[in-house]
């Protein structure tokens, strides 16, 4: 027991020596007081810049909303500002191609790729056969369907690539790649 004492009281002689070399106790709490105080700081800082951003979030949410106000009393005859008109004008067009892209979309994912007698795909605009892995009919230039496209596996690890990919996304490998 005795050494375990006196190793503790070296110990703490030592401590209190270090502090003592350092400038003493009261610049060593005068330190620790700093860093607190630029610590509280920073968390400060951090808050602010956090509160900042969810108020910037509720003024884009407030704007949206009058936006939306504003389109719907100009699609129903009643918006009476000279100024908004123009930017309502332009987003009911843009909603009218909107509605034109999702129809034609709508159109081009109807058209099922064709099988022929021996299992190979056809052009649904002209019945011509259809290449592996093309994107275009190469007789009438249709697009192919995506059901046509080969998949590809990467020689590594075996996963499948994404369409165009240049290296694979679970080992980072581009042996497959061309």
């Amino acid at each position: 027991m005795p050494d375990i004492l006196s190793t503790f009281r070296q110990r703490a002689e030592s401590l209190i020596h270090a502090i003592s070399d350092a400038g003493g106790i009261q610049a060593t709490i005068s330190g620790l007081r700093r860093q607190m105080a630029e610590g509280d700081r920073r968390r400060a800082v951090a808050k602010a810049r956090a509160q900042l951003k969810r108020l910037d979030a509720q003024i884009q949410e407030m704007i949206t909303a009058i936006g939306v106000q504003a389109v719907g009393l100009h699609k129903s005859g009643r918006l009476e500002s000279p100024e908004l008109e123009p930017l309502c004008q332009h987003i009911v067009q843009l909603e009218a191609s909107v509605a034109q892209q999702k129809t034609e979309l709508a159109k081009l994912e109807a058209k099922a790729p064709e099988k022929a007698g021996d299992g190979e795909v056809v052009c649904s605009s002209c019945g011509k056969p259809l290449l592996q892995g093309g994107s275009f009919c190469p007789h009438c230039g249709a697009a192919a369907p995506a059901a046509v496209t080969e998949k590809r596996f990467c020689v590594q690890c075996g996963a499948e690539l994404r369409e165009n990919a240049r290296f694979c996304q679970r080992c980072g490998s581009t042996a497959d790649v061309p």
